[in-house]
């Protein structure tokens, strides 16, 4: 394969493979081995390709849970009832990042209300599918402002969040909250991709 990206190694990889396969770190190293030997001895490069693939699909699957789902789902060619199951996963570990944060109108209490959680939980859903949209392979524009994301929450999840007080100056809102939701979803992509970006010498 000739690849562009990190993120086109993942589509690639899964759409040749049809499927994922998990390798321990030796079983990756006489892959590589395998593939750099095939490359120089068989003109078959499909075998090749098989070969990369698997290597590229390990060093995905050998990460946590979430970022692994966050590869799949963004950037995998899989339809959506096939990433239900990472998007459940990926979404927890959003929802779970945020809890620490302060959330507006919580205060000095320790516990959120249930409108505040109701919302917290509804922007993680739609803070994942705008990543997805505005990345490789769709480079869409995803989910502008709060009018959108309100409007997408109520025709994807059935959720209707109040977004009247999106953004309040000199006071925490939750315009900020998406911001740190977009913030650690940036974050994730870089250290999911990381391992993928370093196959890339020997891929190429």
């Amino acid at each position: 394969m000739r690849y562009l990206s990190a993120r086109q190694m993942v589509f690639d990889a899964y759409r040749a493979q049809q499927g994922s396969v998990m390798a321990g770190a030796s079983e990756v190293a006489a892959l590589k081995a395998k593939v750099q030997k095939t490359q120089k001895q068989n003109n078959d490069w499909r075998i090749v390709d098989g070969l990369e693939s698997g290597v590229v699909i390990s060093a995905i699957e050998s990460q946590p849970q979430h970022l692994q789902a966050m590869c799949r789902y963004c950037w995998g060619p899989f339809t959506r009832d096939e990433l239900a199951e990472d998007m459940e996963w990926l979404h927890l570990a959003l929802v779970r990042s945020m809890m620490s944060a302060r959330l507006p109108g919580q205060g000095d209490k320790s516990r959120l209300s249930a409108k505040a959680w109701r919302t917290l939980t509804a922007l993680a859903w739609a803070a994942i599918y705008h990543h997805g949209e505005v990345t490789y392979p769709y480079n869409r524009q995803g989910l502008v402002g709060p009018r959108a994301i309100k409007r997408w929450l109520e025709d994807e999840r059935g959720t209707t969040i109040d977004v009247r007080r999106w953004s309040a100056p000199a006071r925490l809102s939750w315009s900020d909250i998406w911001c740190q939701m977009l913030t650690t979803l940036d974050d994730w992509e870089s250290r999911a991709l990381g391992p993928v970006a370093a196959l890339m010498t020997w891929a190429a």
